[in-house]
């Protein structure tokens, strides 16, 4: 499988980059002008309110924050599934960007369900070709994606069962 838009890279254990160790990453593009995806499988126990003073209160307790990656990690990319959302920008696949916060805020009254939102701190990305040398290179392994673990987030033990489970087939050997 190629990486491409709504598949995800698993890391394999020959990946020794700390920000990647372990790390699951939903890819929301890639082309010819690079890549650019969030870390999927790292939830902060930080609350909504503690990373945006103005969060409204119903929405201020809710654990629905993650880290996206090393790229950019003061800036935030709000993320849904709700394509009625006035204003949010489609990214394909399911995921939505932003919106008009009043639309966002009362479409989720009683906080994230599994079409999000999301917020991620930061993100990851790789320059034109690097990604790809990468997976030929056995850093990642690309999987098919889903997109409840980009909006909701990734369930304990899926990097193990991505990186282990293939049809019964294991990590590639990189020697």
């Amino acid at each position: 499988m190629e990486p491409r838009a709504g598949t995800v890279l698993v890391a394999t254990t020959a990946l020794t980059d700390p920000n990647f160790a372990a790390a699951i990453v939903y890819l929301l593009e890639h082309g010819d002008g690079g890549t650019l995806g969030l870390v999927v499988n790292r939830p902060l126990a930080t609350t909504l309110g503690e990373v945006w003073s103005d969060a409204p209160a119903h929405l201020a307790h809710a654990t629905m924050v993650a880290t996206g990656g090393p790229v950019e990690p003061h800036k935030g990319l709000l993320l849904h599934g709700d394509p009625a959302i006035p204003a949010a920008q489609d990214l394909g696949g399911g995921v939505h960007i932003g919106g008009a916060i009043p639309d966002l805020l009362r479409r989720w009254p009683d906080g994230p369900d599994d079409l999000g939102p999301r917020l991620y701190l930061g993100h990851s990305g790789w320059a034109p070709g690097q990604l790809d040398m990468e997976v030929q290179d056995g850093a990642w392994l690309v999987r098919p994606g889903r997109l409840a673990w980009l909006l909701a987030g990734a369930p304990d033990g899926l990097w193990e069962r991505l990186r282990t489970e293939r049809g019964g087939l294991p990590e590639p050997s990189v020697n």
